[in-house]
C-alpha cells in the first residue's frame, strides 16, 4: 500500500468508530469488510469448556469468536506493519542517496588536500 492508501484507510477506521451502529451489527460488517481489505484477520479460534464429564475430565469445542475490539486492532496492526514496510522502502532509497553523497565528498575532500599539497610545494 502507498502512503496515502494508508492515511485514506486510517480516516475510514476513525469513520467507522465514529459511527454508533453497535446493535445492528453494520458497524461490525464495515469493520470487517475494511479488515478484509488491509489483510488484517477477522476470525480468532478459541477453545470453549462445554461440560465437567463425570470422570473429572473437560470437554472444549473450538469457538470462531472475535470481538470489535480484536478487529480494530488486527486493522491498526495491519495498516503499522505496512507504514514500516514502506519507510524500510524510503530508508532503503535513501542509503543510496547518502552514499552518493560520501562519494562526492571524499573527492572534494581529496580535491581540497590536492591543492594544499601542491600549494605547499609550489610556495617552496
Amino acid at each position: 500500500m502507498k502512503r496515502k492508501e494508508i492515511e485514506r484507510k486510517k480516516k475510514e477506521l476513525d469513520e467507522i468508530l465514529k459511527t454508533e451502529e453497535e446493535i445492528t451489527g453494520a458497524r461490525l460488517k464495515k469493520l470487517e469488510a475494511l479488515a478484509k481489505e488491509v489483510g488484517a484477520s477477522v476470525t480468532r479460534m478459541g477453545k470453549i469448556l462445554v461440560k465437567h464429564n463425570i470422570y473429572g475430565g473437560q470437554e472444549y469445542r473450538e469457538e470462531n469468536q472475535i470481538t470489535e475490539s480484536e478487529i480494530v486492532h488486527n486493522i491498526q496492526f495491519a495498516l503499522q506493519t505496512e507504514t514500516m514496510i514502506n519507510e524500510c522502502k524510503t530508508a532503503s532509497q535513501n542509503f543510496w542517496i547518502a552514499v552518493g553523497a560520501m562519494m562526492i565528498a571524499v573527492f572534494a575532500m581529496l580535491a581540497a588536500w590536492t591543492g594544499v599539497i601542491v600549494d605547499c610545494w609550489c610556495s617552496q
